[in-house]
């Protein structure tokens, strides 16, 4: 979670009323929220400010929930993923976007504001699986750009012998000469 006083989330659904709604609850409760009826509003957001949380409906035209949250915890790693849905069965939402990588948790639509609340509690309270996952991304994009490093300065040790090789077999044939 970034270093603030009060949380950012972002509140995404298609339907203006339910992202306006649910981000004027978290208002109340003393959270910063932004409401976006685009994915692609939260996307280019995103680019500026990470959130802590991403509140997101499934099915959205465009980039789905689950799109939209991959995208985000790629470059926020450490941003909580909340998805909601009252289109999918939850257990089918569950496993395809497991399947895609995503860590992240599920509640049903339409939501009380109590459970939903709650939820929001909790996920910024403790690290989760999110966080930690996001430090293993980071540490994985290291570890990619060192064996880019390493492909190269082998590349170069490579090319560095092959030089003194042929020198050498420069120098041993103008010796014999």
């Amino acid at each position: 979670m970034q270093n603030r006083e009060n949380p950012l989330i972002f509140v995404v659904d298609d339907e203006e009323i339910i992202a306006s709604t649910i981000a004027a609850i978290l208002r109340l409760k003393g959270y910063q929220a932004n409401a976006f009826t685009h994915s692609s509003q939260a996307l280019e957001s995103a680019r500026s400010v990470a959130p802590d949380l991403l509140i997101s409906d499934i099915m959205m035209p465009g980039l789905s929930g689950t799109e939209l949250a991959q995208h985000i915890q790629w470059s926020h790693p450490e941003c909580r993923v909340l998805l909601f849905t009252g289109q999918w069965d939850k257990a089918d939402a569950e496993i395809a976007a497991y399947e895609d990588g995503l860590e992240y948790q599920l509640i049903s639509k339409p939501v009380h504001p109590k459970e939903l609340l709650q939820k929001v509690r909790a996920m910024l309270a403790y690290p989760t699986a999110s966080a930690t996952t996001g430090e293993r991304r980071a540490r994985l994009r290291t570890m990619e750009n060192m064996k880019e490093t390493v492909a190269v300065v082998q590349a170069d040790i490579a090319m560095t012998v092959a030089r003194k090789r042929s020198a050498r077999s420069r120098a041993a044939r103008n010796n014999q000469e």
